[in-house]
């Protein structure tokens, strides 16, 4: 083992493996410096990035993933494939995981560990840039901490990845599960029943898979108070955060109740 420093560190795995809860920021268009800096300075300490739903700009993306970075944020990326091209290509940007919406089937996560990972592992390409602050490091010791650093996360949205959720979580490299309950609810024949007692009943049947496993898992449903959120905490969840609520819905949701005295 090297006693050089770190080549490359992730501050939200980093606190899931010590077993403290982190706080996760959805962001969907706006990729501008404030707001990593507003993320920062209110305590969050991810920052998951859409592009399922929308169209970024490569250079702006990278450009938004290294001042994540360098405000001691850890980006992960929403991707709706396990497209080699995609994920090396965001990796290497310097993104520090990967969330893979729609996760179905083992095949997929074996694929997403494939092209996250470098040999023996995976197969993941060399490349020194951004994934590595732009500094030439030991290539072993990068690749060992890259394999540890890099966080796959498995977005469950269907009937199908509830059903084959333990399979999906056997997978030694899977850091965390969330979900999408919008598309979980229109998959069992429920359009908009988010909170739909059956909706709820299939997220509670894999949060309990994750916590025997020991993966890091968000709620059914989130806290709605402090007495709540301590709740959960106890019982194990550690993943927290408005991971299904865009930007702009925050932003409205915010300006509405300014502006309600006025109306």
């Amino acid at each position: 083992m090297s006693d050089s420093p770190a080549t490359i560190s992730n501050p939200a795995k980093s606190r899931l493996k010590a077993g403290e809860p982190v706080l996760v920021f959805n962001v969907f268009e706006s990729l501008r410096p404030s707001v990593i800096k507003i993320v920062k300075e209110t305590g969050y300490n991810m920052l998951m990035i859409e592009t399922e739903h929308v169209l970024h700009d490569e250079y702006n993306l990278t450009n938004f993933i290294i001042g994540a970075r360098d405000n001691a944020l850890s980006p992960i990326i929403t991707v709706p494939t396990t497209d080699r091209i995609l994920v090396s290509r965001l990796l290497d940007a310097g993104a520090l995981g990967i969330n893979l919406c729609h996760a179905e089937t083992d095949e997929q996560v074996d694929d997403m560990v494939r092209w996250m990972k470098y040999p023996p592992y995976g197969e993941r390409a060399l490349f020194m840039g951004a994934n590595t602050d732009y500094r030439d490091v030991d290539a072993e010791q990068y690749c060992r901490e890259a394999n540890e650093a890099t966080m796959l996360v498995l977005k469950i949205e269907s009937a199908l990845g509830v059903e084959n959720a333990e399979q999906l979580m056997a997978n030694e490299w899977v850091d965390g599960i969330v979900f999408g309950p919008g598309d979980l609810a229109a998959s069992m024949g429920l359009h908009g029943g988010w909170q739909h007692p059956e909706v709820l009943a299939a997220m509670e049947s894999v949060i309990e898979l994750a916590l025997a496993r020991g993966i890091s898992v968000e709620p059914a449903e989130f806290p709605a108070d402090g007495g709540e959120y301590a709740r959960q905490r106890e019982r194990g969840i550690q993943i927290f955060g408005p991971t299904r609520t865009t930007e702009y819905q925050l932003l409205k949701g915010a300006a509405e109740r300014e502006i309600a005295v006025y109306r």
